[in-house]
């Protein structure tokens, strides 16, 4: 058990921040904003020096919550303070993306929200605009830096696991969608909102599917919203099963909740209880398990959570990028652009069916 414990500790679980914080401007002032990437960039000491929201009332109640120095009147205004030598949080619905990415400073730095528009031509669009302007730019798949996917990564990279042949996302839990006052708006909701967290991890895990198999259902406590609730299927040929099992309108809990994350490879596995999720409202811990080489299980004390410290990390990630002291953009918009594609897939899967049998 020893040998065990000595190897899970040197398991990345976090990243580094910058050597100079560059001060962050946030456009967009949500919940995520006051759940995560404040309470993220308040955490791990990355400065933020202004905000920006149509609803004014909003971004004053959030500067004065935590501390932000400015609340800018327009966004043109919050554009001009930033400039070129902060970082933009563009914290925004994927319709208003493309129009503020283009009044975005030339040479400017942007961590952008996901999705990355609403679907993958407008993520194509969003990021030639980027690319005329020649900002550096990350999408917000924060999964990635999530501490227990990055150590279940940093497993899967070291061979802990030899060959990985399964990954399984199950999930029977309440996921109180009306929150959102946006969604019933949406033409589709799961995929492009939750499941796209999982496709991007995964893609960064596995590389790219050959193709995807997707039904997006809805359910009767919904009935404006056009789903809820999907199986998806990523089909990395004959070696690997790959498989999503993802219902978010379980209520007759607490028994039975389940939220769990499985790898499986041919030396061997990893186990999450993805604890965000038992309760969205009042969030337990995650517990991550892992065993090779034929050893027992062990559990790996986790040094952080998905909420908030990935959100800094994936913030961390841009910044060093930018000044040059990480050779990798690990979101790089121009890698989401697939994570955006493979979504379309998905939901173009869910509308046409399955195969009908022979009668």
């Amino acid at each position: 058990m020893a040998r065990i414990s000595e190897t899970l500790a040197t398991l990345r679980q976090s990243w580094p921040m910058p050597s100079r914080p560059r001060p962050i401007t946030i456009i967009g002032c949500g919940g995520i904003v006051r759940d995560a990437h404040l309470p993220a960039y308040r955490k791990m000491g990355l400065p933020v020096a202004g905000l920006f929201d149509v609803n004014r009332e909003s971004a004053d109640a959030l500067a004065a919550d935590f501390d932000v120095p400015a609340v800018h009147a327009t966004i043109d205004e919050a554009i001009a303070a930033c400039g070129a030598e902060g970082v933009f949080d563009l914290a925004l619905p994927p319709a208003v993306l493309l129009d503020t990415v283009r009044h975005l400073p030339e040479g400017s730095v942007a961590l952008v929200q996901k999705p990355l528009g609403p679907d993958g031509d407008a993520a194509r669009s969003i990021v030639a605009a980027l690319d005329e302007r020649k900002v550096t730019a990350a999408t917000n798949f924060q999964l990635r830096f999530t501490p227990s996917m990055m150590a279940i990564e940093d497993a899967v990279r070291k061979g802990l696991f030899g060959e990985v042949v399964d990954v399984d996302i199950h999930l029977a839990v309440y996921m109180p969608w009306e929150l959102w006052s946006f969604i019933p708006h949406m033409p589709a909701v799961e995929l492009p909102l939750h499941s796209i967290h999982y496709l991007d991890w995964i893609r960064g895990l596995l590389g790219e599917p050959d193709s995807i198999y997707a039904k997006a259902v809805r359910h009767p406590r919904y009935p404006d919203q056009a789903d809820a609730r999907s199986s998806i299927i990523l089909d990395y040929g004959d070696s690997v099963r790959c498989a999503l099992s993802l219902n978010h309108t379980y209520n007759k809990g607490p028994r039975h909740v389940d939220a769990t994350i499985r790898i499986e490879g041919t030396k061997g596995a990893a186990h999450l209880t993805v604890g965000y999720l038992i309760d969205y409202v009042r969030p337990v811990p995650e517990r991550l398990e892992i065993c090779f080489e034929g050893q027992e299980w062990a559990e790996l004390p986790l040094t952080g959570e998905r909420v908030p410290d990935s959100f800094a990390y994936v913030q961390a990630n841009l910044q060093r990028f930018a000044a040059g002291e990480d050779d990798r953009l690990v979101t790089d918009v121009h890698d989401s652009i697939r994570t955006m594609f493979l979504v379309d897939a998905g939901l173009e899967s869910s509308r046409r069916g399955g195969v009908v049998p022979k009668a």
